[in-house]
């Protein structure tokens, strides 16, 4: 059996007169056959650094949870840093990288901690 990758996300509000359900999903097109489960702290504060996607070649889905410190992430690093997502502590984004995946703390001299979920090839 081949391997799928697909997350989906219903954000459901209740008890302001009308049940509201907002579903979103993901799902990549093409067929996953690695992924890389790990903890990443920066190394050094105020730096921005790659993300460790272990042995995948091309990532096809990331989950990305704050553990520590609000993280900036940029899903397409070429010379230089620039933030295209921002995780606060507690939170969490789910994206399809468009190159390179670096990482770098939102806060001043706090190095960020993260969970990283990364399904690809």
């Amino acid at each position: 059996m081949a391997a799928t990758c697909s997350a989906r996300l219903i954000v459901t509000l209740d008890g302001l007169g009308k049940t509201i359900e907002f579903p979103v999903g993901w799902s990549t097109t093409t067929t996953p056959t690695k992924y890389t489960y790990l903890r990443q702290t920066q190394e050094v504060a105020d730096t921005a650094e790659a993300l460790d996607i272990g042995d995948i070649t091309t990532p096809l889905l990331v989950v990305v949870s704050c553990i520590t410190n609000d993280v900036d992430i940029d899903t397409s690093y070429s010379a230089s840093f620039n933030a295209e997502l921002k995780v606060n502590e507690g939170e969490c984004a789910v994206f399809v990288p468009e190159g390179t995946i670096y990482i770098k703390n939102d806060d001043a001299a706090e190095a960020s901690t993260i969970d990283v979920l990364i399904i690809g090839v």
